[in-house]
């Protein structure tokens, strides 16, 4: 590549080889271990050094320079390399599929994350769908009623008792 990369910090270099991998802000915020609005703000300061448009383009120019300056000898990805996958915009898409083979499945999946109890544990990302997200609150709900009315039952038994 004739041109020469513009100057950029670590930083900057970091957030753009991800947004090549394909990865959006909050991904390479967790990756990085800093807030969104860093990575945003790093990839806006790569865009105006670059001179483009979009984080892609961006991305685009840096990583095709990089791969030609300075990294001779380093590792070339291979031609046929397949793309990262994308990630579902919509985990629950596949309920609207008409070529599910057992409805009986769904049908339990639904019932267990109605009756499921907390959040999943482990730290994992919130990847739960829209009425994934509904479901829980109503769940939370239901659940803090019911101690409420527990409780309520159980102050107006023991003043009966004392009284």
């Amino acid at each position: 590549m004739a041109e020469t990369l513009p100057a950029l910090s670590e930083g900057e270099k970091q957030c753009l080889r991800l947004v090549a991998q394909g990865f959006n802000s909050k991904e390479i915020a967790r990756q990085l271990h800093v807030s969104e609005h860093t990575v945003d703000q790093r990839v806006r300061t790569s865009l105006r050094k670059f001179g483009v448009p979009s984080r892609k383009e961006a991305a685009r120019l840096f990583v095709s320079g990089e791969h030609g300056h300075g990294q001779n000898g380093a590792y070339q990805p291979l031609i046929y390399q397949p793309e990262p996958l994308a990630s579902d915009p919509d985990p629950a898409s596949f309920l609207a599929q008409p070529d599910r083979p057992d409805e009986q499945t769904e049908q339990s999946t639904f019932l267990r994350r109605i009756l499921a109890f907390g959040p999943p544990l482990g730290g994992s990302t919130n990847e739960l769908s829209i009425d994934g997200r509904i479901l829980a609150m109503i769940r939370a709900a239901v659940l803090t009623g019911v101690g409420v009315i527990t409780l309520l039952l159980l102050i107006a038994g023991a003043f009966k008792a004392l009284g």
